[in-house]
């Protein structure tokens, strides 16, 4: 986890999208028909992120933010979308999703699925 002081740049809002992962287990198994079990902490959901460009977690602090990214901001950087081969991954979801994100970012790079 990194923190960053009051000085950092404003995102417009149209960058961010905010997700509450808290009840992510009360619904996923019926939508994906895979277990998902309760998460017990904020960072638990990041890990669960389909791609690593993804698992950005902003904590705001008296003094800035707190920011969670477990493999780093360098996917981030380059624009690349690349699998997080964590427990609930699914290939068919994760091309879905980066299809999506291509038709609106046509810059970025994607990593296949099976580059896990």
């Amino acid at each position: 986890m990194w923190s960053f002081g009051a000085s950092r740049p404003a995102c417009p809002p149209d960058c961010v999208e905010a997700r509450n992962q808290a009840r992510v287990h009360l619904w996923y198994h019926e939508k994906f028909h895979a277990p998902y079990g309760p998460l017990h902490r904020t960072t638990d959901g990041i890990d669960r992120f389909l791609a690593r460009v993804a698992q950005v977690g902003v904590q705001p602090m008296a003094e800035g933010c707190a920011v969670y990214t477990p493999h780093g901001l360098d996917d981030i950087a380059t624009m690349t979308v690349r699998p997080n081969p964590c427990p609930n991954f699914r290939a068919e979801i994760y091309d879905a999703k980066a299809a999506s994100w291509k038709m609106r970012w046509p810059e970025i790079t994607i990593l296949a699925a099976t580059e896990v």
